[in-house]
């Protein structure tokens, strides 16, 4: 079976010590690809050379993180962007947290630079990745106000309803290896078409097991999503493998 990891962040430090040895046992594991979401400058910085090592096995995304992002940081990201954009798969993650920010003016603070990586991916011509913990929503209201149509919803959480606008907007969601353990991931599976639906890890959160969480893990996702639609694990997997290869454009 042949499996991609759509969603993971390869250049954190959990994986500092051991990293050769977890692509060696995703590539065992069957999957033909990585994308790793860069978090920021320096996450980008560390990217690019770990992209330049497993070159046409890891692909980069050039993102941030939404809860902690300032106006110096989202100009520095989208810098660096530009100066790369040919090595660069998607914009995202990026978006907006309600879960860590409470404070209403600060939530409404991260809608400005929310919209400069919406033009961003617009300009470069790059599908974008969404975060929008308990913020789905919002982040699909401005989305569909600027008629964005190459839409990823990492790690997607939301209700019925957003997810019934996204199945129809013809947006795809990720699902993490773990995600069994959550009600509305699961209804949101059965909801969208399989077509519209991608693995990830997040790595190296929400594992599946009791260890760091790691891109061999999106074996369980598999399953799962398996067992949830009633079809053998080898559709499942090949149908997520060439969603996440035309999303991307790899």
């Amino acid at each position: 079976m042949r499996f991609f990891d759509a969603h993971t962040h390869i250049d954190m430090k959990h994986y500092q010590n051991d990293r050769d040895q977890v692509i060696t046992r995703a590539k065992n594991a069957g999957l033909i690809g990585i994308v790793t979401s860069s978090m920021g400058p320096g996450s980008f910085r560390r990217t690019l050379g770990i992209v330049k090592k497993y070159q046409a096995y890891i692909h980069h995304s050039a993102g941030c993180q939404a809860s902690r992002l300032t106006e110096e940081e989202a100009l520095k990201t989208i810098s660096l962007t530009r100066k790369y954009a040919e090595a660069i798969v998607a914009v995202g993650e990026v978006g907006l947290d309600y879960y860590w920010v409470k404070d209403a003016k600060e939530r409404k603070a991260q809608e400005p630079l929310f919209q400069m990586f919406i033009d961003l991916a617009n300009e470069l011509g790059l599908p974008l990745v969404i975060h929008s913990r308990k913020a789905e929503a919002q982040a699909t209201e401005i989305l569909e106000k600027n008629a964005v149509n190459d839409v990823l919803m990492h790690c997607y959480d939301g209700p019925k309803e957003i997810t019934k606008r996204i199945a129809d907007n013809g947006w795809s969601i990720t699902l993490p290896a773990n995600f069994a353990k959550y009600r509305s991931r699961s209804e949101a599976a059965r909801i969208l078409s399989l077509e519209q639906i991608l693995l990830e890890t997040d790595g190296p959160y929400l594992s599946p097991t009791e260890n760091r969480n790691e891109p061999a893990n999106l074996t369980y996702g598999c399953e799962s999503l398996a067992n949830l639609l009633e079809l053998p694990s080898e559709d499942v997997a090949e149908a997520t493998t060439k969603n996440a290869l035309a999303f991307y454009r790899i």
